[in-house]
């Protein structure tokens, strides 16, 4: 039988367990318990709730995991590709050395120098969406101007597609006319040519 008391997200889950093992006791006496009766429904309660959070805290662990590993794969990785293309300029390279050291790409080759980041901008919930694909790099630095000014004013570094940028007004009700670019990231360092800019007008 389905109990409907049971609450179904697992926080909640905890917060009510915890309390009916704080107040059982409190009733007791009203409800015919005995000690005994009392310290079973308290553990009953204890071991729901170790179990919800032995898996939340697996869950934590998991996730420190991964964002450890994307940190390593993008920073040390980062600085392994720049060491690799130092070795491909060494005049003793050739391309038997690159072959047994698999570092020659079966597709086209990744140029940092030449590498030109794709966006799209789009209106998406009150706020401006970025999408991009990264395509060899470890992210992109956006940024973004007013139209009709000069400078180009760093934003954020975007490491997941789409980036979400939550702009305020400066004068309410008043749309403004924004452009934004990107630049490819490898590691900390910035390379290559700055993608097409896209314009999105916000407050519409």
């Amino acid at each position: 039988m389905k109990n409907s008391f049971f609450p179904q997200a697992e926080s909640l889950l905890v917060v009510w367990a915890t309390n009916y093992q704080e107040k059982i006791a409190t009733h007791a006496t009203t409800l015919g318990l005995s000690p005994t009766e009392v310290a079973n429904e308290q553990a009953l309660c204890q071991a729901i709730i170790d179990a919800v959070n032995a898996v939340n805290n697996q869950k934590n662990i998991y996730k420190a995991s991964l964002e450890t590993r994307d940190n390593t794969i993008s920073v040390q990785g980062g600085e392994l590709r720049f060491g690799i293309a130092r070795h491909k300029v060494n005049p003793a390279y050739t391309e038997s050395i690159g072959q047994d050291l698999g570092i020659i790409s079966t597709g086209d080759e990744f140029n940092a120098a030449t590498y030109k980041p794709i966006i799209i901008g789009e209106l998406f919930g009150g706020n401006v969406r970025i999408r991009f694909k990264k395509m060899g790099v470890d992210g992109i630095n956006i940024y973004r101007r007013q139209k009709g000014t000069s400078t180009f004013t760093f934003l954020s570094r975007a490491t997941r597609s789409p980036f979400e940028h939550h702009p305020t007004l400066a004068e309410p009700n008043k749309p403004e006319h924004w452009e934004y670019r990107a630049f490819g990231v490898i590691g900390d360092v910035e390379i290559g040519l700055a993608s097409d800019i896209v314009e999105i007008i916000f407050g519409e």
